[in-house]
């Protein structure tokens, strides 16, 4: 089946789809990214990654060739067309186009395309039992922004494997921050702690926090390493995973290695409200 894609202003197929070699986002890394979920052909939450892709854009100084309204109704026509009616990832990509000089873009002709793919599901384990996170000391550049740059997490991913871990867990200075690709939260006495500063807040943490809805107490702030090995439960969030349940970070289990209640509630509060018409 003939997968299509968005790219510069036309729909078309995938195969056929092309990038100058001078790309400043292939030359140089200079470009942003979001990641969406979508279910049943409509993307999820499209407002809120819409926003923060603007927002991207507006730091790295970028044109984005498209308004909201044509974006959201290309996106549901690439999903009908490839088949992706049920859940399905999205990928925005933004970039300054071809390089001036080697160094600099024309503001005017940015690169702009947007992939579809079937969503694939970790294990089952995972949300069921929990899975593990692996400390790494590291904090991203403009890490408030969903740039293309992941380096570090592309390198660490045979790390990751050999440790059978689901993520990577970045700290640095002494305090946690977030994983590779996914948000992180730690309970404590039925609190949700989550760190504030320094990192990509991500739209499935928004949404937990909005689906509190005053059961629990929600702290936004710095979060210090030494808090991991006290936490009653540890879990993580992002478009592509939902709410996965931590039960042990590198060589410590969290919570008795077992899924905690609060999370454990978390994530059918979740799967009820994506499971909801918009």
């Amino acid at each position: 089946m003939t997968q299509y894609c968005f790219l510069n202003g036309k729909v078309l197929p995938a195969e056929e789809a092309k990038v100058s070699l001078s790309d400043i986002g292939l030359l140089r890394g200079y470009g942003i990214y979001d990641g969406m979920a979508a279910f049943k052909g409509r993307p999820f939450r499209f407002v809120d990654h819409w926003n923060r892709f603007v927002s991207g854009a507006h730091i790295l100084n970028l044109n984005i060739p498209i308004t909201e309204e044509k974006a959201e109704k290309i996106i549901m026509e690439l999903l009908e067309k490839n088949g992706l009616m049920e859940r399905a990832n999205i990928r925005m990509i933004l970039t300054g186009g071809e390089t001036l000089g080697g160094i600099e873009y024309d503001f005017e002709n940015p690169t702009f395309y947007i992939l579809t793919e079937k969503w694939e599901s970790l294990p089952p384990d995972y949300y069921q039992n929990g899975a593990k996170l692996v400390t790494y000391t590291h904090k991203r550049e403009l890490a408030e922004y969903k740039t293309t740059n992941y380096i570090r997490a592309t390198v660490l991913q045979n790390f990751r494997k050999e440790e059978k871990a689901v993520e990577i867990l970045y700290t640095f200075d002494g305090e946690v921050l977030e994983c590779a690709t996914s948000n992180f939260f730690i309970v404590k006495n039925k609190n949700l702690i989550t760190p504030s500063e320094n990192i990509l807040k991500g739209i499935t943490r928004k949404v937990i926090m909005e689906l509190c809805d005053g059961k629990y107490k929600i702290e936004e702030r710095p979060v210090a390493e030494e808090e991991l090995k006290t936490a009653d439960e540890v879990f993580i969030t992002s478009s592509f995973k939902d709410i996965v349940p931590i039960v042990k970070i590198d060589d410590f289990e969290v919570g008795g290695g077992e899924v905690g209640p609060v999370t454990k509630d978390l994530i059918a509060k979740f799967k009820a409200y994506i499971a909801v018409p918009e």
